[in-house]
């Protein structure tokens, strides 16, 4: 049964308060990325009077989560098994057709632009929310649509055992014209301005969103708007005025239509670098000693005990000063400068530690006697830190997937619709109808190849490795290499141009023998070395058979 506006309000409000411990630690983890004037007071305090750009410690927080992120922002393959064990021909072409359904999804939602930035809410979050519902294409052909939510302006009901939540709040400001495009028939409520709102029993709602910059909304005005998304449905509400501008009703039997992606943590949703907040503050304030001392060490005092014969004391390079008998001079020496910068690199130890951010992210060596095995060890930590996360977006992903498929098939059961795209390296361009192709096929699965997470030089070296003793075959070495597009192209053209090598030997090695067919033939490559294929066919065409005499 669907919610009237105040039922709608009280659940918001409790989703909100559920998750308010938690809106601290996101507000200061924000800040701290965003950097700014904002950074400054997160980590030093309100009464600290220091300029972001004069603030001289770098963003430890910002550059471990870039190195992390970059390492996470990469989609996983897509598999979709054959139930039953069916080995059948039309088993295999369904299942393909589905693989191929997806992958256009993906396409379509621009999933590949969408992992990289929740790689970046996931660990600094501790979150990450994708919304289903469709949208269309320039056609007006509709699909469904996954969309990647600004975790900020989350706020997900109880997770319970499972960790899958079964509410979603979505609190933010919408721009007034943006929100009367997408609903005309509510501008009066979209333009009307409540004049006792911030006295209503829904203010806690309207002051949950600050007017400054968001993800989505970067200047920070306009209307707040509570989406609102449970099994019953989704809610639209607009608590400055009371009014429900829409509802509309969940189609999927599996929940709701959103989902969360939540990271790995003992008890409570937490950011990964929380428990090092104070370290970074710690941090800042320490440069910020070490630059004033080390000023101050080089315009130290000069004690001078005596008097002074020249008159004016001088300064500067060949300057002379002359004194009475019995007079010195003296420079205090101090050496806080040096104690601080060592605190300051016991400081950085313990941040890379605290947020799994190893120095060989940044391309440092961590030894000054380095050999392959010790690296590989070094390695080992931050490899299972990636495949963590990598198992949190594989199995979100899958949801969706699933999530995808099953809202397809629901809300456009029997339209025809075209799906383009690339799968396994070669493109391909058809249509399907869902009802027949997908017929509750929601089952996929999500595999990160097993270079995932390596950079370039280190896929080739490793995957070579594995090609020579025999673990994988070339194209599954060539799906792990970033660039290589059409693959089954690629194939066609090594057959080929081992093919001519073949083939052009062989020619030489007759031509060599004295054979003259072969030697007219080198002499034309010679003379058209791009006309090569095309001689090579013309002299290795099969020759009929020779005519008898009663023909001739």
């Amino acid at each position: 049964m669907p919610l009237n506006s105040e039922q709608l309000a009280q659940k918001v409000d409790y989703l909100r308060a559920i998750n308010q411990e938690g809106m601290l630690d996101r507000s200061r983890i924000r800040d701290i990325m965003n950097g700014g004037e904002a950074a400054v007071k997160a980590l030093l305090g309100d009464k600290m009077n220091v300029e972001y750009n004069q603030l001289p410690a770098p963003n430890l927080f910002l550059t471990a989560l870039e190195r992390f992120a970059q390492k996470l922002g990469r989609a996983p393959d897509l598999k979709v098994d054959i139930t039953n064990d069916n080995d059948s021909q039309r088993a295999k072409k369904k299942s393909e057709k589905i693989e191929r359904i997806v992958t256009s999804y993906d396409k379509f939602n621009k999933l590949h632009k969408q992992l990289p930035q929740a790689a970046r809410w996931l660990p600094g979050y501790g979150f990450v929310v994708w919304t289903i519902n469709h949208k269309r294409d320039r056609n007006d052909n509709p699909y469904p649509y996954a969309e990647l939510q600004d975790s900020f302006n989350c706020y997900p009901g109880n997770f319970g055992n499972d960790q899958e939540p079964n509410e979603l709040a979505i609190i933010r400001r919408v721009p007034h014209g943006i929100l009367a495009e997408q609903y005309p028939e509510a501008k009066q409520y979209i333009y009307a301005q409540n004049e006792t709102a911030q006295e209503s029993a829904y203010s806690v709602l309207i002051e949950t969103t600050e007017r400054q910059g968001s993800w989505a909304n970067s200047t920070g005005q306009g209307k707040v708007v509570v989406e609102f998304r449970d099994k019953e449905g989704t809610y639209v509400f607009l608590p400055e005025n009371n009014k429900i501008i829409d509802f509309m009703p969940n189609i999927l039997k599996s929940g709701p239509c959103f989902v969360v992606a939540k990271r790995y943590s003992f008890d409570q949703m937490q950011s990964q670098f929380q428990h090092i907040t104070g370290l970074m503050a710690n941090m800042a304030k320490i440069n910020i000693l070490g630059t004033i001392a080390m000023e101050d060490a080089v315009f130290t005092e000069t004690n001078i005990v005596g008097e002074i014969e020249s008159g004016k004391y001088r300064k500067g390079r060949g300057a002379v000063n002359y004194f009475t008998p019995g007079s010195s001079v003296s420079k205090p020496v101090n050496n806080l400068p040096y104690q601080l910068f060592q605190q300051v690199d016991r400081l950085e130890r313990h941040l890379r530690l605290g947020a799994a951010y190893p120095v060989s992210d940044d391309g440092q060596s961590p030894n000054s006697f380095v050999t392959g095995r010790g690296l590989e060890e070094l390695g080992q930590s931050a490899s299972l830190h990636v495949r963590e996360y990598q198992t949190v977006l594989k199995e979100a992903i899958e949801q969706l997937d699933s999530k995808r498929l099953e809202y397809d098939e629901a809300l456009f059961s029997t339209k025809r619709k075209p799906i383009a795209g690339m799968h396994n390296g070669t493109a391909f361009k058809e249509t399907y109808i869902p009802n027949t192709d997908i017929s509750e096929m929601y089952e996929t699965r999500r595999v990160y190849g097993v270079m995932a997470g390596f950079d370039e030089p280190q896929k080739i070296i490793t995957g070579l490795q594995l090609k020579q003793q025999g673990i994988i075959d070339t194209q599954t070495l060539q799906e792990n290499m970033d660039g290589l597009d059409n693959i089954t192209k690629i194939q066609q053209r090594i057959h080929a141009e081992k093919a001519e090598t073949v083939l052009f030997e062989s020619l030489m090695a007759q031509a060599a023998q004295g054979d003259n067919k072969a030697t007219m033939a080198a002499i034309e490559i010679r003379k058209n070395p791009s006309q090569m294929a095309e001689i090579l066919d013309k002299f290795y065409t099969a020759q009929g058979e020779e005519p008898s005499p009663e023909e001739l």
